[in-house]
């Protein structure tokens, strides 16, 4: 056994230790931030957006934009119980886009981008990009959107 009374002997059992700790603290803080980013876990997941007689998604061909932790979403009504949920960005220069219900489609006012309201498919640039789609479900009171 050695004599630790010499600090070059003490030190390096000392530092590896350290060294260690540190390395796992790490290791855990950074799978825990990952684990964040990735929205695993479910906190954050999901967004109920409540429906009361002043909502315009009261109504079949209503619209509502909403804050998540992915952005900006817009959720429209599409039948009695159904809805679809999809970025309101716009993938050419990140306006907000509007819903059109006459047409069934996306409109970005800033540039006239128009995407399919089914797919979020490019229907008209100058976009190229589809926006993209989260799933909704619903009822009458409220619908639930999950973007993690």
């Amino acid at each position: 056994m050695k004599d630790c009374n010499e600090i070059v002997d003490c030190f390096g059992r000392r530092e590896f230790l350290v060294k260690s700790a540190f390395i796992a603290g790490g290791l855990v803080l950074t799978l825990s931030g990952a684990a964040s980013a990735l929205n695993v876990g479910g906190d954050g997941s999901d967004v109920v957006v409540p429906i009361d007689d002043k909502s315009p998604l009261n109504k079949v061909g209503g619209s509502v934009v909403i804050d998540s932790t992915k952005g900006k979403i817009i959720v429209v009504r599409t039948g009695d119980a159904t809805f679809v949920a999809f970025s309101a960005v716009c993938t050419h220069k990140r306006g907000i886009v509007d819903y059109d219900d006459s047409k069934k489609q996306f409109v970005c006012p800033k540039h006239g981008s128009k995407f399919d309201s089914s797919d979020g498919k490019v229907l008209d640039g100058p976009a190229d990009d589809p926006l993209p789609k989260y799933p909704a479900k619903g009822a009458s009171a409220s619908v639930t959107v999950t973007v993690g």
